[in-house]
């Protein structure tokens, strides 16, 4: 872990929501994997993509920017798609790696969008929609984007959507399409790294992630409680026990501080080993 990586998030993660450089952060995010990631010349890559889109709109009569003609510029001019081989493959959750590779998942691809909406003051912003990521395009009359396939999806398409992740009893409701806040966005993007490295039992990772969760969301006892777990993976039950303590001082979420409770209790009952 490099310490400077880790506090340049750190001051990003203090800033009011508003303030957040989406890109920046998501970079810091990947760079904090021991990578040696030039951030500077990934921002500079997305500026170039802005300009070249810039570029061909002066030169075709100037019709304006439209949600396909951007989202066409992205998936077929510069060839962005989502990773169908690889898809759990922890660099497609990378910004850096992303723009390399040209693949990505739905909240990466997503930040692509993001980065040049905001770049060429075109209003997009990210959907937090259950287990897929959405953006949308626009303010009061906007257009919903599945940025993994960059197909514009109408209401009976999210509701197929819904049903193929959810289930075929799944009811679309309106708070799917609830916009998300850069926090959001991070908070997703970690989430994604950290059931990634869970279920490879990386914990030092899982810990990276949760560690940085904190950092945007201290407050959230949840991942406090995915802390102590890491801890206890990692067989140190003092540190563990120090967490779960501190859940129950600190939350008042019955359901949580249950949690912790038991863990607590496993923890106590938990044979002493002389060696």
């Amino acid at each position: 872990m490099d310490t400077n990586i880790r506090s340049k998030f750190a001051e990003i993660a203090s800033l009011p929501d508003e303030e957040i450089k989406l890109d920046k952060a998501a970079l810091l995010i990947a760079a904090d994997t021991g990578e040696k990631i030039d951030i500077s010349l990934y921002l500079e890559a997305l500026d170039e993509l802005a300009l070249k889109f810039q570029r061909g709109i002066e030169s075709s009569a100037g019709l304006g920017i439209s949600v396909n003609r951007l989202s066409d510029f992205i998936h077929v001019d510069e060839g962005f798609s989502g990773s169908l081989k690889n898809y759990y493959d922890p660099g497609n959750s990378y910004l850096n790696r992303v723009i390399d590779t040209r693949h990505g998942v739905p909240i990466s691809l997503a930040l692509i969008h993001i980065a040049l909406g905001s770049r060429l003051n075109v209003p997009v912003s990210g959907i937090n929609f259950p287990g897929h990521f959405l953006i949308r395009y626009g303010t009061d009359k906007h257009v919903i984007v599945d940025p993994f396939s960059g197909r514009i999806l109408s209401k009976p398409d999210c509701s197929t959507l819904l049903r193929q992740i959810a289930g075929p009893k799944a009811i679309l409701r309106d708070e799917y399409f609830e916009i998300a806040s850069n926090k959001d966005i991070l908070i997703r993007i970690l989430d994604n790294l950290k059931q990634i490295f869970w279920r490879k039992k990386s914990w030092d990772e899982s810990k990276a992630c949760i560690d940085r969760q904190l950092l945007l969301l201290p407050e959230r006892a949840e991942f406090n409680i995915q802390l102590g777990a890491v801890h206890e993976m990692q067989g140190n039950m003092i540190l563990a026990q120090h967490v779960y303590i501190g859940v129950l001082q600190q939350t008042e979420d019955e359901q949580l501080r249950g949690v912790a409770s038991k863990r607590l209790l496993a923890l106590e009952s938990r044979p002493v080993i002389i060696h």
